[in-house]
């Protein structure tokens, strides 16, 4: 164990201010870059080492994930579920009181439509002994909360694993057989080229249709990760174009079920807007999206997905009576089971009260999330005790549920952010499973498989984590084998 611990030391102390210049060039050459508001590339904030992931404990994670994805497509499906907990946030939520109604408008045959989901299922590691030097190999991953739309930052995540693997290599520790583990930008390309070709065989387009991209107006944060995926799409022979979403608002139509831009046929939309209010700029967009979903391209993801992307349906899942509706054996019903910690709902009534009067005495102990994804959304401490009470007799506590905070180990990191090497500090980190997912027209699943990790660190006393609004770090895993033995020659 400690000479895992003494390889990142050995790493942290080879790297100082003088060492950014290099750092930066290495990640400008994995196009490790993201765009500011006015148009201007500055570099990934990356962490100077990779964490220790204990590797029994995240593949065991790892086998659950397609699972995971087989049970929110059979979610997806049950219109009587979804109608009855979705109308309970609609009136205050309009993101979910759009969706419910492109859902509630879904004909039967839609379940038998090209289905495609790239998704992202966050963890992080629940020890209970946090600064213990042992506490990254003593412990259990325990689900955040699961992406199905937008999923970003996997082909930085990569390029991030290679940039720590080289620093690894000077010290003589051989990380290569765990590369066929981080294949996010060439997984999620072939997944998205599985849905091109699935769509041109089915209506014989002969190859002439394209991939859409579909993105928000001005400089986008994450312009290069999202390159990096569809630079590999064109490589493999699938012609892609980046559409804002007001474009298509504008010029997006639907001739005989399918959908049609500056008149190409349109095979796959894929999304990284449209799941959040502020990007349904007026009711056209709403119009625009229910066009997409009616029409035969492939919608990644379709409204079924994004629906049960929403955290209540997380917090249904929780319970065992439900989720073993959705699984496909009892043991996969136990294996999720335990990737859940405590999540409450808020709904105003005498349960929702008591658990929301708990998260008011122990602030502590609690976070209070709204169905978005994103970071910056979150309710934590004083401001979450202040939020509970203002909405104490109001319907609208029912769109927020209570989850219980997971203690994931302390570990020393520096963070590279905008030319500056920081101090030596202590971090904590979040995990990722990328994934693919995709069935067919006869519902048969075609694909369901894990793609690479995500690692974002953040200073331990940080509550909020996101590395769009500056706060995380991309980082790497370093994988410890049998529990303790690394892969060092």
């Amino acid at each position: 164990m400690s000479s895992n611990l003494e390889i990142i030391r050995k790493i942290l102390s080879s790297q100082n201010q003088e060492s950014v210049r290099d750092i930066e060039l290495q990640l400008k050459s994995r196009a490790l870059q993201h765009l500011d508001s006015n148009g201007n590339t500055f570099c990934t904030t990356v962490t100077a080492a990779p964490t220790p992931v204990n590797l029994n404990d995240y593949e065991a994670v790892e086998r659950i994930q397609p699972d995971l994805n087989v049970v929110l497509d059979n979610l997806s499906k049950d219109t009587d579920v979804i109608i009855e907990h979705l109308s309970h946030i609609a009136t205050h939520d309009p993101l979910a009181k759009g969706l419910l109604e492109i859902y509630k408008e879904l004909p039967e045959s839609h379940q038998d439509k090209i289905i495609l989901s790239l998704n992202r299922h966050d963890f992080m590691y629940a020890t209970p002994d946090p600064t213990s030097e042992e506490a990254y190999l003593n412990g259990q991953f325990k689900l955040v909360e699961y992406n199905l739309i937008a999923s970003s930052l996997g082909p930085l995540t990569e390029g991030v694993y290679h940039y720590h693997r080289s620093l690894l290599n000077k010290l003589n520790v051989d990380t290569s057989h765990f590369n066929n583990k981080v294949n996010t930008i060439r997984g999620y390309s072939e997944g998205l080229r599985t849905g091109y070709q699935l769509y041109n065989t089915k209506y014989e387009c002969g190859g002439r249709c394209v991939l859409v991209m579909v993105d928000d107006d001005g400089p986008q944060f994450n312009y290069f990760d999202q390159q990096l995926i569809l630079n590999a799409l064109e490589t493999s022979g699938v012609p892609t174009i980046r559409y804002t979403a007001q474009y298509l608002v504008d010029n997006g139509t639907v001739v005989d079920g399918r959908y049609f831009v500056d008149e190409m046929e349109v095979a796959v939309l894929y999304f990284r807007t449209m799941y959040d209010p502020a990007h349904f700029k007026t009711p056209d967009f709403w119009r625009a999206r229910r066009d997409m979903e009616f029409s035969t391209a492939v919608t990644v993801p379709c409204v079924r997905h994004q629906v049960v992307n929403m955290k209540l349906f997380q917090m249904l899942l929780s319970q065992r009576n439900i989720l073993q509706k959705y699984t496909s054996s009892p043991e996969a019903t136990e294996d999720i089971l335990r990737l859940f910690c405590d999540t409450l709902p808020l709904n105003l009534d005498e349960e929702g009260d008591k658990n929301a009067q708990l998260g008011i005495d122990h602030l502590d102990q609690y976070v209070l999330k709204p169905q978005r994804e994103g970071g910056g959304n979150n309710l934590w401490d004083q401001e979450m005790k202040e939020k509970l009470i203002s909405l104490a007799e109001d319907p609208a506590r029912a769109q927020f549920i209570l989850m219980r905070k997971i203690t994931p180990p302390v570990l020393k990191n520096k963070f590279v952010r905008r030319g500056v090497m920081s101090e030596e500090l202590d971090t904590v980190s979040e995990f990722g499973y990328y994934s693919v997912y995709c069935t067919n027209d006869s519902s048969k699943v075609v694909e369901n498989k894990v793609v690479g990790p995500l690692i974002r660190t953040k200073g331990a006393t940080e509550n909020e984590g996101g590395v769009a609004v500056g706060i995380s770090a991309i980082d790497s895993p370093f994988f410890i084998e049998n529990s303790g033995s690394s892969s060092i020659p």
